[in-house]
């Protein structure tokens, strides 16, 4: 009885349009109230029309049973459109449901591929700026060797030029000490033949001699 009541308003309004939102339970309820109450119709007009033979004027009381009938079948007939109706109302409802849980999806979907296309882009710009500081480093670090290498060139060079400075050096010291050392032995030399000299005065050469003499 309570559905019925809900109902009531709506069975008064156009069937297109029904004011009261059923749910899909509600509506198997109502159709198998209708459905009983169809049996029941269907059985009383029966039992109405064999009772018509009884009388006289059975054709006009066949008449008003089947008014009886077609009265309550259109009555039961406005209860299945508001039931159809609600139906209509409730697929309608579903498939917005379901359009906007598409759409749902489809916008998380483009929400998560442009964050994915937003990640790999600041992956692709990270990696070049990676590179480029790479490539600095690798810059600097080519320069560095470089400088070392000099550098370590420059060491030997002068390293080279010390002991050949140093060699120089040695050799001129041995030059000097060589040059004393001929000095002092010519110095030395010519004192012995003073000496010598001065131990052994010079002998006088013998006259030549006569060989006519005896």
């Amino acid at each position: 009885m309570t559905l019925w009541l809900l109902m009531g308003a709506a069975w008064s309004q156009e069937p297109s349009a029904p004011s009261v939102v059923l749910t899909a339970a509600d509506i198997q309820a109502e159709r198998l109230h209708i459905a009983t109450e169809k049996k029941a119709a269907d059985e009383a007009y029966a039992t109405k029309v064999k009772a018509c033979y009884q009388k006289i004027a059975v054709n006009a009381c066949k008449q008003e049973a089947q008014q009886v009938k077609t009265q309550l079948l259109n009555a039961l007939r406005r209860r299945e459109l508001v039931l159809n109706d609600a139906e209509r109302q409730q697929r309608s409802a579903r498939a917005i449901e379901s359009a906007q849980e598409r759409q749902s999806d489809e916008k998380r979907l483009q929400e998560a591929e442009r964050r994915r296309e937003a990640q790999e882009l600041n992956l692709d710009k990270l990696q070049r700026h990676l590179e480029k500081n790479e490539q600095h480093l690798d810059k600097e670090n080519e320069i560095e060797a470089n400088r070392e290498a000099r550098a370590k060139r420059l060491d030997a060079l002068l390293e080279r030029q010390r002991a050949h400075e140093a060699k120089l050096k040695n050799s001129g010291k041995a030059q000097e000490a060589f040059q004393r050392k001929l000095e002092d032995a010519q110095q030395h030399r010519k004192q012995v033949e003073q000496d010598r000299a001065k131990r052994n005065p010079a002998v006088q050469p013998l006259p030549p001699r006569d060989e006519t003499q005896p």
